[in-house]
């Protein structure tokens, strides 16, 4: 498979998830949802080890690391900004589900930042002994 083959794989496979995950959602089928997401999730992954001359060189490799810290910075100021106003307008409304809401997002947002300090101190790890002065 070349190139563009394999970006229509990926766009027909989005489509076809897109459509199977909100019609389910709208019939009320959440599990159904939930494993259409893996299903695509699986297809791509299969689309992508048929590709054929995809070279990932460093510069892809180096994109693909951008990509994924602007993703998690995005995700997380979303998640502390609804979190916080959760948190915020449920105790000003006094309404409890709103409370744990803001929390729940604020705790989940705290666990990631913990997951991604933990993830950088083991990838740096091997290069702390190497700008010590003996």
């Amino acid at each position: 498979m070349d190139r563009s083959r394999f970006f229509l794989c990926i766009a027909l496979i989005a489509l076809a998830e897109a459509a199977v995950f909100g019609v389910a959602l709208v019939a009320g089928y959440d599990n159904l949802a939930e494993l259409s997401f893996y299903v695509a999730l699986l297809l791509m992954f299969v689309c992508r080890q048929r590709v054929k001359g995809v070279l990932w060189d460093e510069r892809l490799a180096r994109l693909d690391e951008q990509v994924a810290l602007k993703t998690l910075r995005v995700a997380l100021f979303l998640m502390l900004f609804f979190g916080a106003g959760f948190v915020v307008s449920g105790l000003l409304l006094q309404l409890e589900q709103a409370v744990n809401d803001g929390f729940f997002l604020l705790s989940l947002s705290g666990g990631i930042i913990l997951l991604y300090l933990i993830f950088w101190i083991l990838a740096m790890k091997p290069y702390w002994s190497e700008g010590e002065d003996e």
